[in-house]
């Protein structure tokens, strides 16, 4: 297992180091018009895309503090939208399936005796929340690149099975999440798998998680006003990535019209978390690149506002996020040695 886990992380490492090669490449092939470009622009419209970048981060935050409540996890909600902001950091400069960043969550919350199966079901429902309407935008965005772009068959046809196979995820994560008697199954599968293949019986641990979930289903119905809540924190936190992705096009010189930010945004986004590379590194900014082109926005441009993009949208929260995690993790610390 080993092994496995050690050829998977060099087969990473290598397609992130092709796809970044290649991106360089272009990008020293059209270097003096991207010099042109940095010449040009306004920085100080960076400073709306960071104050966006925060409004998101801070909505993001605060709805899993939301969520985290509606499963009554004893904890403030100040320092949960904090573990929620350090640890969603972690995720989106980490694709991993959440594993470091949640690992990260659970270390922080295990201090103050929350259960792993809260934490894990609260971290489920928020992240179907969060991506709720991501998924419900993204087969617009390919109906808007169908109508404004030219495209050949190949890639029409391609994109046409990619928003069919997103619909039915899309329905799939909604039973598996409202659906008690689905979820139930799917666990049920689970454990009978682990137990003929590993010989260990998950099951009591798979009921309580399913225990958590229903608990936190039945928390949004009997409290709408927190689920309109969380609707609208996780609205405000999409809108506010996407203006922080115009904002870089804005300080750059061109200006986006709504439809061709939103469809290169959710596009892009969306191309990198299915990348499995962290941070979806080359594959994101290439996919913004390229669909921000096919739909009339010059390539350096594009190419540039990718790349301001990832340093305001990820590695400035990363840097804030530190200071966070220490303000967060001495307490941890100290409630670890109250509580051995």
């Amino acid at each position: 297992m080993g092994e496995r886990a050690k050829t998977r992380r060099h087969v990473l490492v290598f397609l992130a180091g092709t796809v970044v090669l290649l991106g360089g490449l272009l990008i020293i092939a059209d270097w003096p018009a991207i010099l042109d470009v940095i010449g040009k622009a306004d920085w100080v419209l960076l400073l709306p895309a960071l104050a966006m970048t925060a409004i998101s981060y801070a909505c993001l935050g605060y709805s899993f503090a939301e969520v985290s409540h509606l499963l009554d996890i004893p904890i403030g909600r100040n320092r949960l939208a904090a573990i929620g902001f350090v640890s969603s950091v972690l995720n989106h400069l980490v694709q991993s399936g959440g594993v470091v960043g949640y690992g990260v969550r659970y270390a922080l919350m295990q201090r103050e005796r929350v259960p792993l199966n809260d934490v894990l079901a609260a971290s489920i429902l928020h992240f179907y929340l969060t991506s709720l309407a991501m998924q419900a935008i993204l087969p617009l965005g390919f109906l808007y690149l169908f109508s404004h772009a030219e495209l050949s068959r190949a890639v029409s046809i391609a994109l046409g099975a990619a928003t069919l196979v997103l619909i039915v995820i899309f329905v799939v994560e909604s039973l598996l999440v409202f659906r008690s008697q689905t979820r139930r199954s799917l666990l049920s599968g689970i454990g009978w798998i682990a137990k003929r293949i590993v010989r260990k019986d998950l099951q009591p641990g798979l009921a309580d998680f399913d225990a958590a979930m229903t608990r936190g289903i039945a928390g949004m119905r009997r409290r709408p006003k927190s689920a309109t809540v969380i609707g609208l924190l996780v609205l405000v936190d999409w809108f506010g990535s996407a203006l922080a992705l115009g904002f870089c096009f804005e300080a750059l010189g061109s200006p986006l019209a709504p439809g061709v930010l939103f469809t290169g945004f959710v596009i892009g986004i969306m191309a990198g978390v299915l990348s499995a590379l962290p941070a979806g590194i080359g594959v994101q900014d290439g996919s913004m690149a390229g669909v921000f082109t096919l739909l009339g926005v010059g390539f350096e441009e594009a190419v540039l506002a990718a790349l301001l993009f990832r340093g305001v949208f990820y590695l400035v929260p990363y840097l804030v996020s530190l200071g966070f995690y220490w303000r967060l993790a001495p307490r941890a610390a100290s409630a670890q040695q109250v509580n051995p």
